[in-house]
Parts: structure tokens; sequence; C-alpha cells
């Protein structure tokens, strides 16, 4: 969204300014970058001096007011924009141009007013809450009167790009040293932010539910080391010697009735080898 400078000058008849009466003598607007305050474009000049009233009034109503333009094609940074906003709407209705009302002007259109850091810079009190107090800009507007009756202009050009470099100038530093109060934005609710949350690119691998290696496994539960004294190993032979040994019990105890041999005995005594009778030679 385009941001501009933007100031008037007016020239009054009375002892106070009053838009509805005073003469507009210029309208001055710059295009900058909020964010830092820096310029993006050149100053424009409107002078009445030059023209007229009505002609400058309308060239800026052409260029930014015109019914089809969005509210946000001219967003307005200055100091007490008060003076500059009923200005509008007194000129606006003494031209015939398109009627705009205070109401479109304070609550349809933004705007940054630096009125309200500069009384905040002078320890809240409004009373000496100057653009030159702050800043390098060494003339007020009390000499204006004077210039315009004198027809001083190039003191009156001369006032308005000084005021607009001051401007621009601690608008800069306190952009560039907001971080010194030690105010940061503050993080919006929980459910935001985890809607904003960008989902991982692909899904992350289930651990697998069997146990671990045997290897892994073997170190996880591997018992502490015995301290105490280790016994000697026997060998097998002296184990053998050492147990009791029990009796050899015979076929017929250690084979049940069941279990026995069908065979008749008589059967064996007769495969039985006998012995050869010596007997005696004939």
């Amino acid at each position: 969204m385009p941001a501009y400078y933007f100031a008037m000058e007016g020239y009054n008849v009375g002892e106070k300014h009053d838009p509805a009466i005073d003469t507009l003598i210029t309208i001055q607007y710059q295009k900058i970058d909020l964010t830092s305050g820096e310029p993006l474009g050149e100053l424009t000049i409107l002078k009445e001096w030059n023209n007229s009233e009505k002609s400058i009034v309308t060239t800026f109503y052409n260029q930014f007011f015109k019914p089809e333009m969005p509210v946000t094609h001219f967003i307005p940074v200055g100091m007490s924009l008060d003076y500059e906003y009923e200005m509008l709407i007194s000129k606006f209705k003494k031209y015939n141009l398109p009627a705009i009302t205070s109401h479109q002007l304070y609550y349809q259109r933004p705007r940054f007013d630096l009125r309200s850091v500069i009384v905040l810079l002078n320890d809240g009190r409004f009373t000496g809450a100057r653009l030159d107090s702050f800043s390098p800009k060494k003339f007020d507007e009390s000499h204006m009167k004077k210039w315009y009756e004198n027809k001083e202009f190039k003191k009156i050009e001369h006032y308005i790009r000084e005021e607009t470099e001051a401007f621009l100038k601690l608008l800069q530093y306190l952009n560039k040293h907001k971080t010194r109060l030690g105010i940061t934005k503050k993080e919006g609710p929980a459910h935001q932010k985890s809607a904003q949350t960008t989902p991982p690119s692909r899904a992350e691998k289930a651990l697998p539910s069997h146990p671990k290696s045997q290897a892994t496994a073997m170190q996880t539960t591997k018992k502490p080391a015995d301290t105490r004294t280790p016994t000697l190993q026997k060998s097998s032979a002296q184990i053998t010697k050492a147990q009791p040994q029990s009796p050899r019990k015979s076929p017929a105890r250690t084979t049940s009735a069941g279990q026995r041999l069908s065979v008749p005995l008589n059967q064996f005594r007769k495969h039985t080898p006998t012995k050869k009778k010596v007997g005696k030679r004939e």
C-alpha cells in the first residue's frame, strides 16, 4: 500500500487557524516506505501563488480522491493531520467536488499521525510536543503568515522542504531504533500456530515391534561380572569317580515282567554248546 508524507500550509486571516475559512497556500506530498521512512519519490509541492487555490485542490483530488480509487491508494503520513483533513472537507465542498465526509476520512481511510508519538516522547505533555523539539527543524509556522503577506514565497518553499526532511529523518530514526524499546510483537494463539504449522513432507516410519537384534539384546541384558571366587572345574573322570557306584542289577530285576523274554529256557539250552567228553582210545 503506497504511503505518502502529507502536509498543507494555510494562511489564516484571524488570530488562529480555521480550516473552514483559511486560504490554502500549498499541498505537499512525497511517496515513502512506511517500514523504513525512506523516500521513494520526489517531493511534490502544489503552490497556490503559481496557479490558484481551486487549481491545486482539483489537481490533488483527481490524483488521489476520485470515487473509483480505493481508499488504500493514498495513505497519509504526517504530523497533526486533523487540520489537513478538515481543510480537504472544506475545499472539496467549496469547489463543488464530490463531497467527502469526516466519517469517510477518519474511519474509512488508514493514516499514520506522528503526533501521538511526539506526545509520548514529550513525557506525555501536549505543550511543547512539536516536530522542532525532536528533529533538526529550525523554524516553526509562526512566520508563515508574514512570509505570505510579504510574498516571500522562496522562504515558504524552503520551510516546507526543511520540515519534510526533518519529519522523514525522525521517522527513519524511530523505525531504525524501535527494537531498543524492548517491546516485541507477541505470538498468536496456540490454535493459529498449530494451523500454520507445515505438515511433514513424508510420514516417519514406525519403529519395528520386534525386539532388538541379538547382539544389542546381549549388550543391554548383560549381567555384571561375578566378583565371587571362581570354583575349580573338575574333569569328567573326577566327577565319575566322585559319584557313588550303584549296584548292578540283574536283567531279571531291571526288566519288568511284561518285558521278559518269552523264549523258553530249554530253547537256549538247545543251542548251548556242550563240552566234548574226552574218552579213551579204543
